[in-house]
């Protein structure tokens, strides 16, 4: 009977959490940008709670994540990490109060849309090891291993892009471009583009029947001006680079968005364009 009670103590115990959970070890970290939240949920894993304090709405906007989270609501002893004072103060923080900022770059040499690149997006991730580690120096040799499979898997899925090697592409996108590019596809951008961005489609309608005519896919994405984006929808021919959530293993998501894509052209075979 002893034995007994002894075991259902134990086990209440364990159920309440008198001890310390899991849970309770991990860096809380906040982070102002949802390229920061991809990047260190990826090489934090289960280490780290990563915290958005901006996120992409359904509309791919960069909002304030839902119901403004404030510092006031982040735990205690949480982080931040920010690509840069700009970056912090856009994401609602004038000042990290009694909780540890940490500025990536002071300032960010270029422009956020340059995160796509993919020869950009690693130098950046070695940057967030750099502060998880300092926060957290136990698991450094875990964070490294993980920066590691993130660039190695990264090329890979760069790799994997050269399916579509050669595809004519007219870059109709905020800032995937640089995405296609590097999969080998042949990227122009329309000299009129800037013009139907904001609205005056005159001599649109022509370029898409000529682009048409010689086999060239039109591709946008959530940074394409919304109005253009209205116009293009429901063509045949037009293309949508989608971005990430911030639950998604980017490298899986990067091979995936270039399988589809190219899935979609090959049953779709433009005039001018082999299967």
């Amino acid at each position: 009977m002893a034995r007994k009670i002894l075991t259902v103590t134990i086990i209440i115990f364990w159920l309440t959490g008198a001890g310390v959970s899991p849970a309770d070890d991990k860096l809380n970290v906040a982070v102002t940008h949802p390229w920061l939240a991809l990047l260190a949920s990826f090489i934090g894993g289960p280490e780290v709670n990563v915290i958005p304090l901006r996120i992409w709405n359904a509309n791919g906007d960069l909002v304030m994540a839902e119901r403004g989270r404030t510092l006031r609501e982040l735990p205690d002893g949480a982080k931040i990490i920010a690509l840069d004072a700009d970056d912090a103060q856009s994401a609602g923080i004038k000042s990290p109060g009694k909780f540890t900022m940490k500025y990536l770059y002071s300032p960010f040499p270029v422009s956020t849309s340059s995160l796509y690149d993919p020869s950009v997006i690693p130098f950046v991730a070695q940057r967030v090891l750099t502060a998880l580690s300092e926060w957290d120096a136990q698991n450094y040799p875990y964070y490294q291993r993980r920066l590691a499979e993130f660039q190695a898997r990264l090329s890979s899925s760069i790799l994997v892009g050269q399916v579509l090697k050669d595809t004519n592409i007219a870059d109709f996108s905020g800032s995937s471009g640089i995405l296609l590019q590097a999969a080998g596809c042949r990227v122009e951008r329309p000299d009129g583009l800037e013009r139907w961005q904001k609205g005056n489609f005159a001599g649109l309608r022509e370029y898409l029947d000529e682009a048409r005519g010689r086999g060239t896919a039109i591709v946008i994405d959530d940074d394409t001006p919304a109005v253009l984006r209205r116009y293009l929808n429901g063509r045949a021919d037009v293309y949508k680079w989608e971005r990430p959530s911030l639950e998604t293993d980017y490298p899986s998501f990067l091979h995936e968005q270039y399988i589809s894509l190219w899935q979609k052209i090959i049953a779709r075979p433009l005039p001018g364009r082999k299967r």
